[in-house]
C-alpha cells in the first residue's frame, strides 16, 4: 500500500472519530443558534440605522457648539450620505458583514478538534499501538489534520449556506464577496488548527494544548495589537486579524465605523489592519505552514515515555 492510500485511510479513520463526537454537533449547534439569532437582530432592532444613527450623533457632539444649530441638520444629512456611501446602510453587503462573521464561530471547532489529535496519543498512551503500525508518523499527523479541517470546513460551509439562504430571502441576492470571505475564513481554519496542532505536539495533555490554542489566538495575539495599534503600529501581521478580515471582503468601510463609533485610537488602527482580506489570508497561510511543520517535526521526535 503506498503512503498515500495510507493517509487516506488514516484521515477517512480520524474524520469519522470526528463526525462520532458529541463536540462537533456541539460546535454546529452552536454556530447555527449564534447565526439565527444574529440574523433576528439585525432585522428586529434595525442595526444599520441604529448604527448610523450611533455615529452622526457622536460626530454632531464632536461638533457642537463650533457651527450654528441650523447647519447641525444640513451636517446630519451630510454624514448620513458619507455613511452610505461607505457601506454602512441596510444592503445585502452589510447584512453578509454581520451574518458571516457570526458564522466564524465554527472557527472554535478548530481549536477543540485540533487541540488533543496528537497530544492524545501520548497522554493516553495509544500511540503504543498507534505507532508501531507500518505508517510514517508524518502520514499520521497529516491525516489528522486533514480531517480536522474538513470537520471545521463542513460547519464553517454550513454556516455561511445559512447566511447566504437568508440574503437570498430578504434580499434576493448573494454579494460575490462572500466567496473571498468563506475563503478567507478556511485559511484562518487552517492558522487555528495548525496552532492547535503545534501545541499538541510539545504539552503532555489535549486539555492543556486546547486551552493554549485559546489563550494565544483569543487572548495574546489580541492583546498583543490592541498594544501595537495603540502606540501607532499597524498590526497586519498578528494572526487574530484574520478573523476581522472574514468581513472585509464587501466593500464595507470597518475604520470609519470604528472611528465614528469608538473615536479612533487603537481601535481605528485594529480595523485598518482587518482592510486587506488578500494580505491577512496570505499572512494567516504564512503561520499556517510554519506552525504545520513545528507541529510535523515535534511529532516525529517525540518519544512515548
Amino acid at each position: 500500500m503506498s503512503e498515500f492510500e495510507k493517509l487516506k485511510v488514516v484521515t477517512r479513520y480520524e474524520l469519522l472519530k470526528q463526525f462520532r463526537r458529541k463536540r462537533f454537533y456541539g460546535v454546529l449547534t452552536i454556530t447555527i443558534i449564534a447565526l439565527v439569532l444574529t440574523i433576528g437582530l439585525y432585522k428586529g432592532l434595525n442595526l444599520p440605522g441604529r448604527m448610523q444613527q450611533t455615529i452622526i450623533d457622536q460626530r454632531l457632539e464632536n461638533i457642537r457648539g463650533q457651527l450654528p444649530e441650523n447647519m447641525l441638520e444640513e451636517m446630519r444629512e451630510n454624514i448620513l450620505e458619507e455613511l452610505e456611501q461607505k457601506g454602512i446602510r441596510d444592503s445585502p453587503e452589510f447584512f453578509a458583514v454581520w451574518a458571516t462573521s457570526m458564522g466564524t464561530l465554527a472557527i472554535l471547532g478548530a481549536v477543540f478538534f485540533g487541540g488533543d489529535a496528537i497530544a492524545s496519543e501520548f497522554e493516553h498512551k495509544t500511540g503504543y499501538i498507534l505507532f508501531p503500525n507500518p505508517v510514517k508518523r508524518i502520514t499520521l499527523v497529516v491525516g489528522k489534520y486533514l480531517a480536522c479541517f474538513i470537520a471545521t470546513g463542513v460547519i464553517l460551509i454550513i454556516a455561511y449556506l445559512i447566511s447566504a439562504g437568508a440574503l437570498l430571502g430578504f434580499y434576493g441576492q448573494v454579494p460575490v464577496g462572500i466567496l473571498g470571505s468563506l475563503a478567507i475564513a478556511l485559511m484562518l481554519a487552517c492558522c487555528v488548527i495548525s496552532m492547535a496542532f503545534a501545541f499538541s505536539s510539545v504539552l503532555k495533555g489535549g486539555m492543556g494544548a486546547t486551552i493554549a490554542t485559546l489563550l494565544a489566538f483569543m487572548m495574546i495575539s489580541p492583546i498583543i495589537s490592541m498594544a501595537l495599534s495603540y502606540a501607532g503600529y499597524n498590526p497586519w501581521f498578528m494572526p487574530d486579524r484574520g478573523a476581522d478580515a472574514v468581513a472585509a471582503t464587501y466593500g464595507v468601510s470597518f475604520e470609519d465605523v470604528t472611528v465614528g463609533m469608538m473615536g479612533g485610537g487603537m481601535f481605528g488602527g485594529m480595523a485598518q489592519a482587518s482592510q486587506n482580506p488578500t494580505l491577512s489570508f496570505f499572512v494567516m497561510l504564512v503561520y499556517a505552514v510554519i506552525l504545520f511543520g513545528i507541529s510535523i517535526w515535534m511529532a516525529k521526535r517525540r518519544e512515548m515515555i
